[in-house]
């Protein structure tokens, strides 16, 4: 006779949960990771894009002929004002990224509590099982070792019967 846990499909269930939380939060943290770099790569551009516009006004090397025209000054102000834009909806979707991240890990947190739980409770009744085995052995073979020791052995015929 074998240990049979009876809640060993919830446990499975659990186990199961667990392994989807904590894939779930891998697939968050790659998302949040991806937001991350978009809103970096359009920060740089911004900055770029905003350094090149001061050099333009400070007479720099941002038109061919030393400085850049008005019009290049508007068209490079409506272009930072697109990207501050992008920036904006790129940071909002990095903190929203951040957001899932942190409740994939509180449900991870929540799916190995509950299986850890169950775990517990299924070692605890395997040692009790374990216990209540070695018992019924040992009474088994005290009963065994009675009836073979424990009472006389019937006296041999004698020869005159």
């Amino acid at each position: 006779m074998s240990f049979r846990f009876r809640l060993q499909r919830v446990l499975d269930l659990r186990a199961r949960t667990e392994r989807d939380a904590a894939t779930a939060l891998v697939a968050a943290q790659d998302g949040a990771a991806l937001a991350r770099a978009e809103q970096a790569r359009l920060e740089a551009s911004r900055a770029e894009l905003a350094e090149r516009m001061t050099l333009g006004m400070a007479g720099g090397a941002a038109a061919p002929g030393g400085s850049a025209s008005v019009g290049e000054l508007r068209n490079m102000h409506v272009l930072l004002e697109h990207l501050d834009r992008h920036v904006g909806a790129a940071a909002a979707q990095t903190a929203q990224a951040d957001h899932m991240v942190q409740a994939r890990e509180t449900a991870l947190r929540a799916a190995y509590r509950e299986r850890r739980t169950l775990d517990r409770l299924r070692e605890r009744h395997q040692e009790q099982w374990q216990a209540d085995a070695a018992a019924a052995d040992r009474t088994l073979m005290d009963e065994i070792a009675l009836t073979r020791f424990g009472r006389p052995a019937a006296a041999p015929p004698s020869p005159t019967d």
